[in-house]
């Protein structure tokens, strides 16, 4: 794989998205545990861990629009200052700043992923998009492996004030490097056009473009569903299940930097999908998930937990790259920005069922059997991925 090949434009966005993400990704992942010190039911945990993609499922197909108007530039720097604002809530405490700190992230969301994984698919050859969309990812899932680390010995050592300061300032510091080296001037009038995004029309060719390539579209949105399901669950039962079964700080935090190392080489999942196909990469990477997730379900220790999440985590997320390529493959260029619209509202729609499905289970059961749900949603991604495999190697007409 040759690295030169890669815009320079999507190099510079992981740099940004590294900055923008390490002083989250020392706090985030150990929020729930935030939330259970001040909220007891564990389903209205879930439903707060699944505020930010409910957000999103609103906000994602004008957020498209907006940018397939004034650029994905613009809309990726309204983004960046978003991302601020979470961490001053969380410092709130009360309850209702919580809630307000996931609304926020639901807005960082929505205005990051929207214009930047158009951006990322834009600026790349096809032979090499696969690549193109692992080192845009790359910059986060670095951030995501250093910062939990860190993270733990501070939340051991201060609690969680310093690493939410250390959230608004490696934020603020995102958008003076983008500024810099990415820029921010929208390409038509900004004003102009958010105002006609409350317009009817507007929506009614959105979805006239959806109906019109529906058939093509169809498995990928599909897929990201499902695929989003396991990511998202994650975020609410791992951390309240290392909890559980007594975790430091200290040892989540290990344990969190781990599971994500492998997605800082997501580039070679890529590469390896970009080789293989798409199709039969995600019949590999499920078929080794579902019982992965299945034995995550009797498990009773730290280390049997932590082991099995790291290749839980290594198998969903090497899953990304051959999704995303195939939404680029099968999208018109003319319309991709409001068809990744529609495919970051179908990601929402999973993100939002996977933690409150974690929730709801533990609550009517246990936090184990969330596990099992998880890993028969891994076994449909498994189904479909086949039958869309034979699907492709049928001779065509």
């Amino acid at each position: 794989m040759a690295l030169q090949e890669v815009p320079k434009t999507t190099k510079y966005l992981s740099l940004v998205m590294l900055v923008a993400w390490i002083g989250q990704s020392m706090v985030w992942n150990f929020l729930p545990i935030y939330f259970e010190q001040h909220i007891e039911s564990v389903f209205l945990i879930g439903f707060l861990v699944s505020l930010p993609p409910l957000v999103t499922i609103l906000m994602d197909i004008p957020v498209s629009n907006y940018v397939q108007r004034v650029g994905e530039k613009f809309v990726f720097f309204g983004g960046l200052i978003f991302n601020v604002l979470p961490a001053v809530a969380y410092l709130g405490v009360a309850p209702i700043f919580l809630v307000t700190g996931k609304l926020f992230e639901g807005i960082t969301k929505s205005l990051i992923w929207n214009s930047g994984w158009s951006l990322a698919l834009k600026t790349s050859e096809e032979e090499s998009e696969g690549e193109s969309i692992s080192v845009f990812l790359l910059g986060v899932n670095l951030a995501a492996v250093v910062g939990p680390v860190v993270g733990g010995y501070l939340l051991m050592s201060y609690g969680f004030q310093l690493p939410f300061i250390l959230w608004i300032l490696t934020s603020s510091l995102a958008i003076l490097v983008y500024f810099a080296y990415i820029g921010y001037r929208p390409k038509s009038d900004a004003v102009n056009n958010f105002e006609k995004l409350f317009r009817k029309k507007t929506y009614f060719d959105d979805f006239h473009h959806l109906k019109a390539n529906w058939d093509q579209i169809r498995p990928v949105y599909t897929l990201i569903f499902l695929h989003s399901i396991i990511f998202s669950f994650y975020w609410l039962a791992v951390p309240l299940a290392l909890d559980e079964v007594g975790a430091s700080f200290i040892e989540m935090g290990f344990i969190f930097g781990l599971a994500a190392l492998p997605s800082a080489f997501q580039i070679f999942f890529g590469e390896f999908a970009d080789r293989v196909g798409q199709h039969k990469s995600l019949i590999i990477f499920s078929s080794m998930l579902t019982p992965i997730l299945i034995a995550m379900y009797f498990s009773q220790s730290v280390l049997t937990l932590g082991i099995l999440f790291f290749f839980a985590a290594a198998l969903t997320n090497g899953m990304s790259p051959p999704i995303h390529t195939m939404l680029d493959l099968r999208a018109p260029e003319d319309v991709e920005s409001e068809l990744v619209g529609f495919m970051e509202f179908f990601k929402h729609i999973g993100q939002f069922t996977g933690p409150l499905a974690a929730g709801t289970i533990a609550s009517l059961t246990s936090l184990s059997v969330s596990f099992a749900a998880a890993g028969i949603v891994s076994g449909l991604i498994l189904l479909y991925s086949v039958r869309l495999y034979k699907l492709e190697s049928l001779p065509k007409s």
